[in-house]
């Protein structure tokens, strides 16, 4: 139960801001009380904010009710700056909106806006944000500013602090102010008049103190995130530039950033990579201050520990795994925009590093693959590291910096200090050319003996990076929870105090993100520790970055991948303790709904996870747990008798066509929603897209045995059973029909398998959790093909690209020659039917298969050659998760929710490689979707 002063709270903002958007809903609030980091607290209230109104309502109302409020966007943060057990105020789906000025010089972005799709939308102007954390691609703007992130090629120079131009912030009484809009400053004077004679009062206490502005200068020299940005009182004069550079790095604990405009840098066309390998951490280091008098864009340090953490990705060089200890490597990036550019700036570095032997040779790349994999080994290093842990510990990172020229040293000394402690594990990467290094070590939380061990480690780096050589303790991470005890050490007195009256002026009443960066607790970094139970071995590895969020398709709509792994962590930590049943019991039963039922199990988290998590597999293993015999023996028999299944849905989907041509579409939607509704959702949603029976019986049989080439066909059990849609032309034929038609027009004899209509790929059944009957299918299917290819003689092709997938995952090592849609029509179909008659133009939708698979370049290739304009649709899963689309309609509704707006009115059809999948598209695009061997057929004729 909600205090009343929440109640209230939760009151006033429901006459503006919809139900939906206040959560209270325990699973929900145990989802969203986790960040990156490995501290935890569970909010009160979680508010979704949709726009800026709702922002200053919210923020407005917590001041009158005195409640602390804390803002967040992706949740990326490491260092406890994102979680609160207070309301957490959310800013991210509706905060997408940007403006590009000057011919991309300048660009505004609303928080929500991730990095990575910002310098997207930048790339046709050739430029990008300065920003470029290792988690650019999870991470939001509004994280980046607050935190001031920076990353491997923006050092200093190009951070959120030195590339900004505007800001547009929300004050803890509800003030908006724009830097960027005269009239806004001069409103903001005249109602907070103190703040501004306080900044000056700040600006000229610093300025008359040549000691405390000698170190702010010296201080900010390396990269800084520690406290406050001080330097905003020595770099600039004007109140209102103060402010909005105070902001920087603020972490969300002196106003909410509504939109920021950043100066954007040089996105260089041509980029390349190097890994220079060095028999010591000593020579690695001191090869640090010739490269950066170089032409570099980047330099990245990785000790061999972090490169032990990498050593087993198929990708990895051999030579990985037979380095000295001693060993470094460091990642060195040179960008050029032309040719000849890249080859001066490289042999200059070449030449810059001469003096100093590698233990190898080394050369620049831009293959891409060798290119991309490089630059994996160094952004993927916390993850992955992580992963290598014992279950039950905690991957922990800490950022410090030290002047480049002592980095040798220090590192040395880092190393030691991990050794006396007995952190043997502990790992050592990081920005070379800034001094700036991070160390990621495994914790045990659950003895007080542990949790002393990382006190006194704590204690310890404080004293080697303040007093030994005189660095940061945070570099780019923010200062957080974990490092706010330590901010007077490292500032001292003075610097510290005019910290504490800058949070005083911003936020009078200690509301906004309390406990963050100043906080009073010397003990506040042990506390709230976040629990890592034994849980599933799938997830165990798992730290919880959230850079899953992005390519998950519930996300926002129940729990994303990070957020089912939190919710799993829970239950397990409260079975095995057994104390709290009735809490066990809710999340159970919650679960079922927000973690279970609307995951669509595609996996695509998996393809931006470092350690390739696949929380589909997760779930698919928690829905096995919970089948009951009766059950499993009820799908082995379905699986059995999957033609009887077959013809079953036939005559269902022909019933249900019969009541859509009478009734028609509108009416027929209306009834089977009341009736979904009376059964408890029980019944499944029917959608104006959904087809009739396929009018084709497939029989086992070879057809135009006349023509010399052979292939073997499987026609999916959807295909089998489902045929075309109210919406296709009138001439259309059906898919195994079509598929028929243009394999003979390639000169293709075409064999059908032997039981051909009991055969599936099983994922129907695995899919569900049941395991056994998948599998059966798969082995069954695996026997009818390989005696129908002779053993794998002719290619075997599979009509719709997630069965592909399926067989594919679990047969690699089969004799099989088989072929996803894409693929085969690629390499055997136009080169044997050129184009004749290319459309204007096309939209294609690339599934999760394909994307799992790596095939979607293959598919633009397509696109390609059939058309002279692809519209190629930018989207994660479309929802429909096999039949999730009618079972849970919600989740392909929310899906595609952002669909329509990427095919334009001109494209009347779209074309993919799955049949249920484009179900869901055509239902909520108004355009419809079907397999792209229609489109094949047309145009090569």
């Amino acid at each position: 139960m909600l205090p009343d002063n929440y109640l209230q709270f939760k009151t006033a903002l429901s006459r503006t801001i919809l139900e939906g958007q206040l959560i209270t809903n325990p699973l929900l609030l145990l989802a969203y009380g986790t960040d990156a980091s490995f501290y935890q607290l569970i909010p009160k209230m979680v508010v979704q904010v949709h726009n800026e109104n709702e922002a200053v309502t919210v923020i407005k109302n917590a001041h009158k009710y005195h409640i602390p409020v804390t803002y967040r966007a992706a949740g990326t943060s490491l260092s406890g700056q994102a979680v609160t057990d207070s309301v957490l105020m959310v800013a991210t789906h509706h905060w997408k909106n940007y403006e590009i000025f000057d011919n991309g010089l300048k660009a505004k972005f609303q928080p929500g806006i991730i990095g990575g799709r910002a310098n997207i939308l930048l790339a046709p102007y050739g430029r990008k944000i300065g920003p470029d954390p290792g988690s650019i691609n999870a991470a939001m703007i509004g994280g980046i500013a607050a935190n001031n992130a920076s990353g491997m090629c923006c050092g200093t120079a190009q951070n959120s602090y030195n590339t900004l131009a505007d800001i547009r912030l929300v004050f803890y009484d509800g003030t908006v102010l724009d830097t960027s809009d005269e009239k806004s400053k001069q409103n903001f004077l005249v109602k907070h008049p103190e703040i501004i004679q306080k900044i000056e009062t700040i600006r000229n206490k610093i300025q008359n103190n040549q000691v405390l502005l000698n170190r702010i200068k010296r201080k900010f020299k390396i990269k800084n995130t520690t406290g406050y940005s001080l330097n905003a009182f020595v770099d600039y004069h004007n109140p209102f530039d103060i402010i909005k550079h105070l902001m920087i790095g603020s972490e969300g604990t002196l106003a909410f950033i509504s939109d920021i405009t950043y100066n954007t840098v040089i996105n260089y066309k041509y980029k390349a990579c190097t890994l220079m390998v060095f028999e010591t951490i000593e020579k690695a280091c001191s090869a640090v201050p010739f490269l950066k008098e170089s032409p570099v864009a980047a330099v990245e340090l990785l000790d061999r520990n972090s490169i032990r953490s990498i050593e087993n990705d198929e990708q990895a060089p051999d030579y990985f795994k037979t380095l000295p200890e001693s060993s470094c490597i460091l990642l060195v990036e040179c960008q050029a925009n032309n040719v000849q550019e890249m080859v001066e700036k490289q042999q200059k570095i070449i030449v810059s590093v001469a003096a100093i032997p590698t233990y190898k040779p080394f050369e620049f790349t831009s293959e891409p693959k060798q290119y991309a994999f490089n630059w994996k080994t160094r952004n993927g290093l916390l993850p992955s590291t992580g992963a290598l842990r014992k279950t039950g510990t905690t991957c922990i990172i800490e950022d410090v910096a030290f002047p480049v020229d002592r980095l040798a040293e220090a590192s040395i000394a880092l190393k030691n200090l991990f050794a006396e402690l007995q952190y043997q594990d502990a790992v050592l990467f990081g920005h070379a050319l800034e001094g700036n290094l991070h160390l990621v070590f495994l914790q045990d939380f659950s003895t007080a003996k542990e949790v002393q061990r990382y006190a006194t480690l704590m204690d310890r780096l404080t004293d080697l990076v303040v007093n030994q050589f005189q660095g940061s303790l945070k570099a780019e991470h923010g200062t957080g929870r974990n490092m706010a005890p330590f901010v007077e050490k490292e500032w001292g007195e003075q610097a510290y105090q005019i910290m504490i009256e800058i949070k005083q002026l911003f936020d009078p009443n200690n509301l906004v993100n309390p406990g963050v960066i100043i906080n009073k607790n010397p003990k506040i970094h042990l506390e709230n520790l976040k629990p890592s139970p034994p849980t599933h071995e799938i997830i165990d590895k798992c730290i919880e970055c959230g850079f899953c969020e992005s390519h998950c398709v519930s996300e926002g709509l129940t729990l994303s991948p990070r957020q089912r792994i939190v919710v799993g962590r829970e239950i397990s930590r409260l079975k095995k303790s057994g104390k709290n049943t009735e809490r066990l019991k809710l999340l159970r039963q919650q679960a079922e709904y927000y973690s279970d039922q609307t995951c669509a199990t595609d996996g695509l988290c998996a393809l931006v996870c470092p350690v390739k998590i696949d929380t589909g597999k997760y779930i698919k293993a928690v829905r096995r747990s919970k089948i009951s015999s009766k059950n499993r023996k009820r799908a082995q028999y379905l699986a059995k008798n999957l033609d009887k299944v077959t013809k079953a849905g036939r005559l269902g989907v022909k019933s249900i066509h019969f009541f859509q041509t009478l009734l028609g579409n509108k009416t027929l939607y209306s009834v089977s929603k009341v009736f979904r509704k009376i059964s408890g959702n029980k019944i499944p949603q029917w959608n104006s897209a959904m087809p009739t029976a396929t009018q084709t019986k497939v029989e086992t049989s070879v057809l135009y045995p006349e023509n010399e080439l052979k292939v073997v066909y499987f026609p999916s059990c959807i295909n089998r059973t489902m045929g075309k849609s109210a919406d296709y032309p009138k001439t259309d034929v059906d898919l195994i029909v079509q598929t028929e038609i243009l394999l003979k027009r390639a000169g293709y004899s075409i064999i059908y398998p032997e039981k051909i209509n009991n055969l599936c790929c099983g994922m129907p059944f695995s899919s569900k959790g049941y395991k056994r009957a998948g599998l059966q299918k798969e082995a069954e299917l695996e026997q009818h093909l390989l005696q129908a290819s002779e053993n794998g003689k002719y290619p075997v092709l599979f009509d719709m690209s997630p069965c592909f997938y399926t067989f594919m995952e679990t047969r690699q090592n089969s004799n099989l020659k088989i072929y996803d849609p894409i693929e085969f029509v690629l390499d055997f179909v136009l080169p044997k039917l050129p184009v004749k008659s290319p459309r204007k133009e096309i939209t294609l939708f690339p599934v999760c298969s394909i994307k799992k698979i790596g095939l979607e370049e293959k598919l633009m290739e397509i696109g390609k050659r059939c058309a002279e304009k692809v519209h190629y649709i930018d989207s994660n899963c479309c929802g429909f998760a096999g039949d999730r689309g009618f079972t849970h309609p919600e989740l392909n509704q929310y899906g595609n929710r952002h669909l329509k707006e990427q095919i334009p009115s001109t494209c009347k059809d779209a074309f993919s490689t799955s049949r249920t999948c484009e179900i869901g598209l055509s239902e909520h695009s108004n355009v419809n979707f079907k397999s792209v061997f229609y489109l094949i057929d047309e145009v090569t004729r």
